[in-house]
């Protein structure tokens, strides 16, 4: 029993000094250099955290061809903050390159690492790269015309950028390495107005991201569908027959005057002056354009208008007069027919009776109608031409004896 109880106690006595040789240690936290740069004649100062308080933190250092070498070394204070004391820049940096240092308290494996860049005048921190998409215009496309756009980073010397989309159109399509945007919006993805299409372009470098909302509008792609109103049958008035009044024979001198019998008016049904489809408050002028101007609003209105006699009469304009007018043949010389409209009374009355809309035959044809000034002497204004009179000669007096 004795024994045992030795034993025992030689064993609690072994743990606790093994417990006593294991070393605790702290983590460093934070580690830097003290200002951003420092030029060669200045000293470097290291300064950091670690979690313990009061350890001593030592700072190894890695140059640019892979030899380590300890370099300073600083006791933190009660709260775990330390700084180095000044080292020269050039007492140990000697090869242009980076070179990483490990700040450390029992374990180097477990050290807090930075890196330097030392050019041959100054060392400094690495410039820090942030990831950003440069600025992307919001865009205005018709159906079936591509649009086409390349994203890019601000930092141009980053590498192994990746281009995505997010929420934008199934046709619609990235190149992930170039960054260049390519849609063809179909008649699908037209309305008869204009639509919208939100949606995101992300960039990804490693573990880094950036991202940037845009918005194409799609021009409406259809016009408003035209409601025809319904056209009531037009029924023609029924005329009553015209009954002639039984006329008695005479019999007495005395003649019953005749009473003819009242025939009321036939009343024509009237078309309205204006079409159904023209919106008064728009210009007339704005349809004869789209007549003249667009071939399938032109068949249209030939289709289902035809009761008028031209787009002017539908919205309610006069007609401007055709110079020179449709009978004329352009290939020959206006004044011929000028020449027969004087010369020839049957194509004179032709004239007059179908193209009564224009003030004379000189505009017509497109001529400008010439000014007849006062007839010269011995002649005389006549239906319009000069015609030659004769003068009665007066005799003196003392030949009528």
């Amino acid at each position: 029993m004795y024994n045992m109880q030795v034993k025992l106690a030689g064993f609690g006595i072994l743990s606790l000094f093994l417990i006593m040789l294991v070393p605790v240690y702290a983590e460093v936290s934070e580690f830097s250099i003290e200002k951003n740069f420092y030029t060669n004649e200045e000293g470097l100062v290291f300064v950091g955290t670690e979690d313990e308080g009061r350890q001593l933190v030592s700072v190894l250092m890695t140059d640019p061809n892979g030899k380590e070498s300890m370099i300073v070394s600083s006791m933190s204070n009660s709260d775990g903050i330390f700084q180095t004391v000044p080292k020269n820049v050039d007492d140990f940096f000697s090869i242009i390159g980076t070179y990483q240092f490990t700040a450390f308290t029992i374990q180097k494996d477990n050290g807090k690492i930075i890196s330097l860049e030392y050019d041959g005048n100054k060392v400094s921190e690495p410039v820090k790269h942030v990831l950003q998409l440069n600025s992307i215009q919001d865009n205005i496309v018709e159906v079936e015309r591509t649009i086409t756009f390349t994203a890019s980073i601000t930092d141009s010397s980053s590498i192994n950028a990746v281009y995505t989309l997010e929420d934008a159109p199934i046709s619609a399509t990235i190149d992930p390495v170039t960054g260049k945007f390519v849609w063809t919006p179909s008649k699908s993805y037209g309305s008869f107005e204009d639509v919208i299409y939100n949606f995101d372009i992300i960039v990804t470098v490693g573990d880094k991201e950036d991202r940037e909302n845009i918005s194409i509008t799609v021009k409406k792609a259809f016009d408003e569908p035209v409601v025809e109103p319904k056209v009531e049958p037009v029924v023609e008035p029924k005329v009553e027959p015209v009954v002639e009044p039984k006329v008695e024979p005479v019999v007495e001198p005395k003649v019953e005057p005749v009473v003819e019998p009242k025939v009321e008016p036939v009343v024509e049904p009237t078309k309205s002056i204006v079409a159904s489809f023209v919106d008064q408050t728009k210009d007339p002028q704005s349809y004869v354009d789209r007549y003249n101007n667009e071939p399938t609003y032109k068949e249209w209105f030939d289709e289902n208008y035809s009761q008028y006699s031209s787009i002017y009469e539908a919205v309610g304009l006069e007609e401007p007069l055709q110079i020179p007018a449709s009978f004329v043949d352009q290939t020959k010389d206006p004044q011929s027919y000028v020449d027969r409209y004087n010369n020839e009374p049957t194509y004179k009355e032709w004239f007059d009776e179908n193209y009564s809309q224009y003030s004379s035959i000189y505009e017509a044809v497109g001529l400008e109608e010439p000014e007849f000034g006062i007839c010269g002497e011995g002649t005389k204004l006549m239906n319009g031409v000069c015609t030659i009179v004769q003068k009665m000669i007066e005799k003196p007096w003392w030949q009528f004896w």
